[in-house]
């Protein structure tokens, strides 16, 4: 029988940040088990957008340590991650939106974090193609930027592997064995191994795994997807990244394009029980359903993008994040089983806060003094919950919608 202290359930960019983080430290025998390859299932398909701030303090924390880990990984694989570091333009046109976007600016100056208010010329200059009204209240937060989520993947995983940290493709987690309320082992497809802590970070899949032992995780896979236009003179890869609070869009430049993101009135969600074990043979949307989400969001993306009509859209890129209520993350001990460790929830925002995700759970299983205040991914903060019930479905895609607030 196989013994190790810690195994990893999930070889995403989670899963491969918190091995990296806990072998640094210099924990033992830390295993990881992926069930395919490692970034195979939603961290690929994710945008890499990387905020310094935003309007949830507690999430800039973990998001602040991400900067700081891509030097080191550079260092430890003398690869580079080529963060792409354009900045963010903000964009507030109502009252409450300039009120909100206000407060975060006056929250980066006494955090330090770059940002300055930008006007027409500015805009311009470096956005040509975008049109906002003449009030507005437009924000440059110049140290933010976006990354390529596999590569990172890979950078954690092998600077992990550099440290002592096993990690192991192709093998499936079949169930959490738990005794006198403890865990003792992981069963796989190869067999059981024992081990005194495993950390769950399966992504959408994590409740299949968490509720055998009743612990249910507040959280439903939804949909999160993007779309790519062609190159155009009026795009450049230097130009910032966009985020339009009231329009409920962002975007950022993509080889010569534009990556475009929108929020919808309604998002897809899905039954975790039914899905695949691999997310390629699953329609995370329908055949033919790539455009419905653009065309209800067509009248407020022309609003400050009229050239929408005549964009060439090349690509449209479809994958999972698990959201909860509030849209933070669940991170954090279960109370009902000693020993199993959770980071799931990522509400689109887990390739951003990666760094400061697998430093806290890090932290935590160690013991070491906390440097994160994870009170806001309390596990148990919504009640006695049901993740596959309808309404609370509708209670998770509601908080999507409300993401670029």
């Amino acid at each position: 029988m196989e013994k190790v202290s810690t195994v990893i359930i999930g070889g995403g960019i989670l899963g491969c940040s918190i091995a990296y983080h806990l072998a640094k430290r210099g924990v033992e025998d830390v295993l990881l088990l992926e069930r395919l390859d490692l970034a195979s299932a939603s961290s690929p398909l994710a945008a890499g957008l990387m905020f310094q701030i935003s309007s949830k303090p507690a999430v800039d924390c973990l998001s602040r340590r991400t900067f700081t880990v891509l030097s080191e990984l550079e260092n430890i694989t003398d690869e580079l991650l080529d963060f792409k570091a354009v900045g963010t333009l903000r964009i507030a046109e109502t009252s409450e939106s300039k009120a909100s976007l206000e407060q975060l600016c006056d929250r980066a100056k006494n955090e330090g974090i770059a940002a300055k208010r930008v006007n027409a010329e500015w805009r311009s200059k470096h956005l040509p193609w975008l049109q906002v009204k003449s009030d507005a209240l437009t924000v440059h937060f110049s140290e933010e930027g976006y990354i390529d989520p596999y590569r990172l993947t890979h950078a954690y995983a092998k600077s992990a592997r550099v440290y002592g940290a096993k990690i192991r493709t192709g093998i499936n987690v079949a169930g959490i064995r738990v005794n006198n309320g403890a865990v003792i082992g992981v069963e796989t497809d190869q067999g059981f191994i024992s081990c005194e802590n495993v950390v769950v970070s399966a992504g959408s899949w994590a409740n299949n795994l968490t509720r055998p032992l009743d612990i249910a995780l507040p959280m439903i896979p939804t949909r999160s997807h993007f779309w790519i236009t062609a190159s155009e003179n009026y795009f450049s890869d230097e130009q910032p990244m966009m985020v339009h609070a009231d329009a409920g869009a962002y975007t950022r430049p993509e080889v010569g394009g534009l990556l475009l993101g929108v929020q919808e009135q309604y998002s897809r969600t899905f039954d975790y029980r039914g899905l695949p074990k691999d997310i390629t043979s699953f329609a995370v949307t329908e055949e033919g359903g790539e455009w419905d989400a653009l065309v209800e969001a067509e009248q407020r993306v022309s609003g400050f993008f009229p050239k929408l009509e005549e964009a060439r859209f090349e690509s449209y890129m479809a994958g999972l994040s698990a959201y909860t209520p509030d849209g933070h993350f669940l991170l954090g001990e279960a109370q009902a089983v000693n020993g199993v460790f959770v980071a799931a929830g990522c509400c689109g925002s887990g390739v951003m806060a990666s760094g400061g995700i697998g430093d806290a759970l890090a932290e935590l299983i160690t013991g070491s003094r906390a440097s994160y205040d994870l009170s806001s991914f309390d596990l148990t903060r919504f009640g006695q919950i049901d993740p596959s019930s309808e309404d609370f479905q509708l209670l998770c895609a509601k908080a999507r919608a409300r993401k670029a607030k």
